[in-house]
């Protein structure tokens, strides 16, 4: 019982500093191309045993960014896609993205997706979810995040 209340606390409380802002590892930049992703309905058609987050719901979403995208290895993921979501929404702390700004990332892959051009930069942590491997950062999941709060110009797709 103390060992579940203690991973409990733990979880909340690292929430809680990456909703205020603080950052709980590490965060990463990357540039995402099209090719580099799937985003929206097409994740449904992504043979993975995960079950993805695809639509924009209330700020919410995921994106399945082929691990050669971003400039971490993830070792112990065993899918050829890492789970790039955003987090969940509260309207309560400022510290995080609007919903207007989270749907202007979302529209902005949905984009470069759909017209096979463009390029989003994005900033990304695994949270707690990464380690010092013997050749640098590495993640131990198959999880990133979108690193709140967003970059102001955030949604603006590039050449």
């Amino acid at each position: 019982m103390r060992r579940a209340c203690y991973v409990a606390l733990s979880c909340a409380a690292a929430l809680a500093i990456r909703g205020s802002g603080w950052a709980v590892g590490p965060t990463w930049t990357a540039v995402l191309r099209a090719g580099d992703f799937i985003v929206g309905p097409d994740l449904q058609k992504l043979n993975a045993r995960h079950k993805w987050a695809w639509a924009f719901n209330g700020g919410e979403f995921e994106v399945a960014v082929r691990k050669t995208a971003i400039p971490v290895p993830a070792p112990q993921c065993r899918m050829e896609h890492l789970i790039l979501r955003m987090p969940l929404y509260y309207p309560e702390n400022p510290a995080q993205a609007t919903r207007e700004e989270r749907r202007a990332v979302y529209d902005a892959l949905v984009k470069i997706q759909r017209e096979g051009k463009g390029s989003l930069k994005i900033r990304f942590d695994a949270l707690w979810y990464s380690r010092q491997g013997p050749s640098g950062p590495e993640l131990t999941t198959c999880s990133i995040y979108f690193s709140l709060p967003l970059d102001r110009e955030a949604g603006r797709v590039l050449p």
